[in-house]
């Protein structure tokens, strides 16, 4: 009996380690990829329980597998990337190539947070804003041809020519005229900056952080909006901007949506009218049942977009 129970529990023994080895030790699906979205999916099989990677000759990291596969998500970078995946004696390199920065973060953050917390305005302070912003831009051209004008004046009278005192004393009128209209207009700007502090708390929640660690990050989480970024040293390689789907059909969270979707649009160079003329015609002619949607595209700028039974993503990348 004893033989026989023996013999029994060592064919169990040999068919288990015969289970085993169909499958690899380690493999990968693909030795070259291209990151898609905010990163790049390594996917192999191995039938050890964990495998160890680097990337780029850094911190070696474990990675579990089920039920003998993996699938293993490394951020997408501006540079050339190079992933060395590891069971036992067994070896395997994955080349992961660089994806086109979008944006510094730096710049992102300044726009994105200037354009939001504008929304906040009131009407009357957004129209002060906006005479503020084209005043501005006026005097500071006529600032600049009084001191060109002043310039050529006194090249002409180092030259011996009399005639450019005149033209000095008139150039000189004009500068004290722009010296009245900048006092006047300061108090405007006075009046803008108070209420563009009080808006900017208004809707902090909703901005970007001054900085941005490495790699991909929800930068900003509220219940109507999710902003996800993928940095590289200050340099942003690809951004995921996520809402509810439930929020498509309220005015109000759509507007938001819309809100965010432009501001992102515009910083990355994009045509946010565009994008959202395109964007309304495929939401209405596809289900939000599906996963993915054909990609848009603007000034060289890709928003994939796909759903969730529950969110709606859109995946922003440089092509």
């Amino acid at each position: 009996m004893k033989k026989i129970f023996g013999l029994g529990f060592a064919a169990v023994l040999l068919t288990l380690g015969l289970a085993g080895c169909g499958r690899p030790s380690l493999s990968v699906n693909h030795h070259q990829l291209q990151p898609d979205g905010l990163g790049a999916v390594i996917k192999g099989q191995s039938r050890h329980q964990t495998i160890d990677y680097r990337i780029d000759n850094g911190k070696k990291r474990t990675e579990k597998t089920h039920n003998g596969s993996f699938a293993l998500t490394i951020p997408s970078k501006a540079t050339n990337q190079k992933v060395v995946l590891s069971a036992d004696d067994t070896h395997q390199t994955v080349k992961i190539e660089k994806a086109d920065p979008l944006i510094t973060y730096s710049s992102l953050q300044s726009t994105y947070n200037q354009a939001i917390t504008a929304t906040a305005l009131s009407k009357a302070d957004q129209k002060k804003a906006m005479v503020l912003q084209k005043q501005g831009a006026k005097l500071k051209q006529q600032q600049q041809a009084i001191e060109k004008a002043v310039a050529a004046a006194k090249k002409k009278l180092a030259s011996g020519d009399t005639s450019a005192a005149g033209d000095l004393k008139t150039q000189a009128a004009k500068g004290n005229a722009l010296k009245a209209q900048a006092a006047n207009l300061q108090a405007t700007s006075t009046e803008v900056t108070q209420a563009m502090k009080k808006a900017k708390n208004r809707v902090k929640d909703q901005l970007l952080p001054t900085q941005s660690p490495n790699g991909i990050h929800n930068l900003i989480e509220t219940k109507d909006v999710t902003i996800r970024t993928n940095t590289d040293q200050n340099q942003v390689v690809g951004i995921a901007l996520m809402v509810p789907v439930s929020a498509m059909k309220n005015k109000t969270d759509a507007k938001k949506f819309a809100i965010s979707f432009s501001v992102l649009a515009n910083s990355t160079g994009a045509d946010a009218k565009k994008l959202m003329k395109d964007f309304k015609k495929q939401t209405k002619s596809s289900k939000t049942s599906k996963t993915t949607n054909k990609a848009l595209r603007s000034d060289g700028v890709d928003f994939r977009i796909g759903y969730s039974t529950t969110t709606l993503y859109i995946y922003i990348t440089k092509q």
